[in-house]
């Protein structure tokens, strides 16, 4: 089975990431955000259409992109 990326997880579900793949800039950027290898993550709210994706990491929530959040390989946690 292939590893998910983030925006193909549905909201209410918690996951960790295991990478990204992603250009320096953008991994910096997911990094500020506390988006790292190892990360937890709670998915909030997934919009329909290619909206954004909103995502809690260490107590703090953000929104992510779809392109970027495609960058972002996950498991799902129990």
């Amino acid at each position: 089975m292939s590893t998910p990326t983030l925006d193909k997880i549905q909201a209410g579900q918690s996951v960790q990431v295991t990478e990204i793949a992603a250009g320096q800039g953008a991994t910096l950027q997911l990094a500020q955000l506390g988006i790292r290898p190892g990360a937890t993550l709670l998915v909030r709210r997934s919009a329909p259409l290619g909206g954004p994706i909103l995502v809690e990491c260490s107590g703090s929530t953000v929104a992510i992109g779809r392109g970027m959040a495609h960058k972002v390989f996950v498991r799902t946690l129990e």
